[in-house]
């Protein structure tokens, strides 16, 4: 059974998104949340399959996560990581039984040891790739491709027209790109980028 996220949790989104944003402008990558439609896009081309365990790096208030739970993710099967501690407090209220980790991506690889995961074949980002600092989207890049199994999936969107991650970092660490989707009715408009791990 799929659950269909409703019109009162998009509204509650938007409502915390913009209080977070107002509070703190240069902390939040977006000056809106992703919409429902790139939320769809982006878990298209995720191939989730029954069992998958995802993880969700920079999820905001949820906006992919309620997609993940209504394509069928387990609660218990998915892995919220986020830095802003309001935005945790509120992921954790919207989404009993899913784990939710107050910490930075580059932590990926210690935060999925600690619940006794080695690797996940699933990866769904939200992080602002092109506005973090070079060493830093360095560092993110190289833990996600090492929680990342032998052919693992990183899906990431990107409001710029080109690749989140710099082909350089992304050969580097081991991650092959291509753009998969455009969601123009998104606000703004959206590129979806599809990365997958070396097998």
């Amino acid at each position: 059974m799929l659950l269909v996220p409703g019109k009162a949790e998009e509204r509650r989104s938007r409502f915390f998104f913009l209080k977070q944003y107002l509070r703190k402008p240069f902390g939040v990558g977006a000056v809106a949340p992703s919409g429902p439609r790139l939320a769809t896009l982006m878990v298209r081309h995720i191939d989730l399959k029954p069992d998958d365990v995802v993880v969700e790096l920079g999820p905001g208030t949820g906006v992919f996560t309620r997609e993940l739970l209504a394509r069928g993710v387990r609660p218990e099967n998915l892995i919220l990581v986020e830095t802003n501690p309001h935005f945790v407090n509120f992921l954790k209220a919207e989404f009993p039984g899913v784990h939710v980790a107050n910490a930075d991506a580059q932590d990926l690889v210690k935060i999925l040891k600690g619940l006794g995961y080695a690797h996940v074949q699933k990866i769904v980002s939200g992080i602002p790739f092109r506005s973090i600092k070079a060493p830093d989207r360095k560092l993110i890049a190289k833990a996600i491709a090492t929680a990342l199994a032998p052919a693992g999936k990183l899906v990431q969107f990107s409001y710029l027209n080109g690749a989140p991650l710099p082909k350089a970092t992304a050969a580097e660490v081991g991650l092959t790109g291509k753009r998969v989707g455009l969601a123009l009715n998104n606000v703004p408009p959206a590129f979806v980028w599809q990365y997958t791990k070396k097998s």
